[in-house]
């Protein structure tokens, strides 16, 4: 391994190490997920109910840490007092930093805007998609639910609309059902770390995760091995420069998902 890899891992490692904190916060239950009456959320949850928004953020936050977790764990295979053997993937672990990423991202784009029926709106389009989704499983598996896809739409449209949304507008939004790319972009413009880069991180990530050969080789590391001028026979190996730099981002982007839940579901002074 050079310095420089030497370096990038021992800084992976100590990142990972300090999301300990992390896992404490979302996985013990000391109420920390508790909403606070008079609180921003209290408000959204009580026009989402039964799709509380405080339920879907909170829920977005402990993903993110779970991934993260079983990174540790992966490049951690063999350790004891003494010495660590370190193991670093090639595609499999950039799947878990874009998991900690984009689900942290959604986090920060939930709960981001001031104005709750922007909250709102974001919210239940959420549901709108996964309710679309679940219904395409259902239909998969030849396995229809008590309600139909209309009926449960109508639900969310009916909430929007209470919650001040024009019908049209309610409509509108929840056939939008936003996409992630869109979420991470408005995301780490929200967080400050930029648009631009939230999506080039995402993507990164995204293209390890489903074996593109332009991301594998754009983003990991490559020996030529032999060339006839025109292929080339490679040795593709993980790079721990991208793996340490994506972590450390998705580690941002959960710890501010965290400081706005705890701003969002605090008491009103």
């Amino acid at each position: 391994m050079r310095d420089k890899e030497d370096q990038y891992l021992r800084q992976l490692l100590t990142l990972l190490e300090s999301t300990r904190r992390l896992e404490t916060y979302t996985q013990d239950d000391n109420g920390q997920w508790q909403v606070q009456p008079r609180s921003a959320l209290a408000g959204d949850d009580a026009k989402s109910h039964p799709h509380e928004i405080s339920h879907s953020a909170w829920h977005a936050l402990t993903v993110p840490v779970d991934h993260l977790q079983c990174l540790r764990s992966s490049i951690l295979a063999e350790q004891n007092a003494r010495h660590a053997n370190a193991l670093i993937h090639t595609h499999a672990q950039a799947s878990l930093v874009r998991g900690a990423f984009e689900n942290s991202a959604r986090t920060v784009w939930l709960l981001g805007p001031a104005n709750r029926l922007q909250r709102l709106t974001r919210g239940l389009s959420l549901q709108a998609k996964e309710i679309a989704q679940a219904h395409r499983v259902r239909e998969l598996a030849k396995s229809p639910g008590v309600k139909t896809k209309v009926e449960r739409l109508q639900v969310i449209t009916d909430l929007l609309v209470a919650a001040g949304a024009s019908p049209e507008e309610a409509r509108k939004a929840l056939k939008a059902r936003p996409a992630y790319k869109q979420i991470v972009r408005e995301a780490g413009q929200q967080h400050g770390m930029g648009d631009d880069l939230a999506e080039l991180i995402w993507s990164a990530c995204s293209s390890l995760a489903h074996g593109d050969i332009a991301g594998t080789l754009a983003f990991l590391d490559r020996e030529i091995i032999e060339s006839d001028g025109t292929i080339a026979l490679a040795r593709i190996t993980g790079s721990i420069s991208l793996l340490f730099h994506a972590t450390f981002f998705a580690v941002q982007m959960v710890e501010h998902g965290v400081t706005l839940y705890q701003q969002r579901a605090a008491a009103h002074v």
